[in-house]
């Protein structure tokens, strides 16, 4: 499998709610990099944490989608543009993001994740 085709099953794995098939996609010793304005962001390491991470979100939104449009195959590399919605009691938002995911032996070991994080840290804050 491509490192494009291992990306787009992780997200299909997130946007269905399937942790597990998601955690295959991961190398152990993979590091997720997110704002650190937001609860859960900063720089979390290792597979179990940023699954555990993930299992959080419905802490902190009601509907939250991941909508990846693009993938771009650079190498090791993988670019994902898209648009992330989210909402909860407080409001909804909506943003483009582009996430830069490094691959080794056809698992992620790196994702590095940019959005208008203000928006929304607005709402969780």
């Amino acid at each position: 499998m491509s490192n494009v085709e291992t990306a787009r099953s992780a997200y299909d794995a997130f946007g269905r709610g399937d942790l597990e098939a998601l955690r295959e996609s991961f190398a152990e010793d993979a590091v997720w990099v997110t704002s650190d304005e937001l609860p859960l962001g900063g720089v979390v390491e290792g597979r179990d944490q940023i699954l555990a991470n993930f299992a959080q979100i419905p802490n902190y939104w009601s509907s939250f989608l991941v909508e990846p449009e693009e993938f771009i195959d650079a190498g090791e590399y993988v670019v994902v543009k898209g648009t992330q919605r989210a909402e909860n009691d407080r409001g909804a938002f909506e943003a483009p993001f582009v996430h830069l995911l490094e691959y080794r032996d056809g698992k992620a070991v790196r994702g590095e994740f940019f959005t208008d994080s203000a928006k929304a840290a607005k709402l969780i804050a």
